[in-house]
């Protein structure tokens, strides 16, 4: 699936652009993280409808100054967004499948140091040691010192 498609507009300046993203493919906080990642050089509004997002984008700086004596126009910014929507949807996904081993992680972490009420289950020695009735599929390897 192509970003870049004929469904893009334009303003007459080609200093804003709208586009739509499928929800199927991107994830509203994905679109917001990409938006937020421009956010010093172009605006973004993000209108939520049934199937898709439509994204606005726009320049923030129109004509050139001292600050920014050449300005891009939108259409230069596109590729950079598109790049961005993918790399921040790959984030989320990343982020969800990871989540439990971090919290994990943390979790153990804590508890170490005493910080926590409860501790996690396991030993702190073997930081991903699931319980026999709690396994998920994962293979428990255990080794043991040679005297």
């Amino acid at each position: 699936m192509s970003l870049e498609s004929a469904r893009t507009e334009f303003d007459t300046t080609h200093t804003t652009a709208k586009f739509p993203v499928s929800k199927n493919v991107f994830s509203k906080a994905a679109v917001l993280r990409a938006c937020y990642w421009f956010s010093r050089d172009l605006w973004c509004r993000v209108d939520d409808e049934a199937e898709e997002l439509w994204i606005t984008v726009g320049v923030r700086v129109t004509s050139p100054t001292l600050e920014h004596p050449k300005v891009k126009k939108i259409d230069d910014w596109l590729p950079d967004i598109f790049n961005s929507l993918v790399d921040a949807q790959l984030r989320v996904e990343i982020q969800g499948e990871t989540s439990g081993i971090r919290e994990l992680i943390i979790a153990k972490a804590f508890a170490e140091s005493g910080v926590l009420e409860d501790l996690p289950p396991g030993t702190f020695r073997d930081p991903v040691d699931p319980s026999p009735s709690e396994s998920s599929g994962f293979i428990n390897i255990k080794t043991e010192k040679r005297k």
